[in-house]
């Protein structure tokens, strides 16, 4: 039988738990709306497991559709985790180091034109080093929306923009001055690189590598690389607000052929699962799905080893944080992990917040509940 006291204890802090989670809704909802964002889905990781999941505002206004845990957003750059996680997979198999060519496993030649004799490695890639840059006068219609064009596969796309003589090949804009490996330069066409370099390896289609390898051991039943397997009434709808029209501006669907390095979609919890995973060192439902020595280079407690993909974060402790984030039209996303306390925080939006201080504040306020 339980004491009384012990009871009445439990009730309490019971309480003060809905009291603050209550407080922390509320306020999150205000931000919400002082930055014209419709909608929102967050979860925490602790231990290996997620702790919790919320969900705020609308995935679709017209239709009055709440975000709950079965919306789908376009998590956007966030989607390089998982293309690293891929990679590092096959890494950890033997198939490739780290430091090796890239051209070993690639049909077609790849090389900075003003530095031909200087090889392009798998690590430069996942450190934004390799000097191939992104093109935004080819690019920038596919990321905003405006192409309308046939689809455009992978390896023929990459052929064209990263091989002398492609359609789409540029000495100059293609390519930064710069030696691979000598400078930093946050590159999307690298980690499509990276999703055709799965392909040539796996000898198999990056997002059917994807599910067989990740999505299926994770249990991630609502992810995918396309928007073809996924049912539209579950899709966040992205909006933009105008300041003009002072109301959201209801936008389309992206879709762009450098998939691999951000055109994930998913439920908060299924990139939750992702995120339980890397916390725990790589397993997941007592299951090995990473090398915990794969999780450990990319993310390592000793920063001054380097780190890959992930970028550091400095919240209000006193051991930094990786992350990363993601946008597009209609899209905000951000993805936190702690390699000390082995806690993490995902936020999706499917709005626009480019704002630092405000991406400070709605992370300070989730990280701490």
């Amino acid at each position: 039988m339980k004491c009384p006291l012990l009871l009445v204890a439990f009730s309490l802090l019971a309480g003060l738990a809905h009291a603050q989670t209550s407080k922390v809704d509320s306020l999150v909802i205000g931000k919400l709306r002082e930055l014209h964002v419709p909608g929102l889905a967050a979860a925490k990781v602790e231990n290996g497991q997620i702790s919790w999941t919320r969900y705020y505002g609308y995935q679709d206004i017209e239709q009055k559709i709440p975000v709950t845990d079965s919306t789908v957003f376009h998590i956007a750059s966030i989607s390089k985790t998982v293309t690293a996680a891929a990679i590092m997979q096959l890494e950890a198999k033997g198939y490739f180091r780290l430091d090796d060519d890239v051209n070993r496993f690639l049909p077609f030649r790849v090389v900075n034109p003003s530095f031909p004799a200087a090889p392009i490695t798998f690590r430069q890639l996942l450190r934004h080093r390799s000097s191939i840059s992104d093109n935004m006068d080819y690019l920038l219609p596919f990321w905003e929306n405006e192409y309308q064009g046939a689809e455009i596969p992978l390896g023929t796309f990459l052929a064209d923009y990263l091989s002398a003589g492609g359609k789409h090949y540029h000495t100059i804009k293609n390519f930064n001055n710069a030696e691979p490996g000598s400078n930093f330069g946050y590159s999307n066409i690298g980690f499509a690189l990276l999703g055709y370099l799965v392909e040539r390896v796996a000898k198999m289609p990056f997002d059917q590598y994807c599910e067989a390898n990740l999505f299926g051991p994770l249990k991630m039943h609502t992810t995918s690389w396309f928007l073809e397997p996924l049912q539209s009434d579950r899709l966040a709808v992205p909006y933009s607000y105008s300041d003009s029209l002072r109301r959201l501006e209801k936008l389309p669907q992206g879709k762009f052929p450098d998939y691999p390095a951000g055109q994930l979609r998913c439920t908060i919890n299924d990139l939750a699962k992702f995120l339980a995973c890397w916390s725990n060192d790589g397993a997941y439902d007592g299951k090995r799905v990473l090398d915990a020595s794969s999780v450990e280079r990319l993310t390592p407690k000793d920063m001054s080893l380097g780190f890959h993909t992930w970028f550091m974060y400095l919240l209000n402790t006193e051991t930094p944080t990786y992350s990363h984030n993601g946008h597009g039209p209609g899209i905000s996303t951000y993805m936190l992990y702690d390699p000390f306390s082995k806690k993490g925080l995902i936020i999706l939006m499917n709005g626009e917040l480019s704002d630092y201080f405000e991406w400070r504040k709605l992370i300070d306020l989730l990280w701490k509940s």
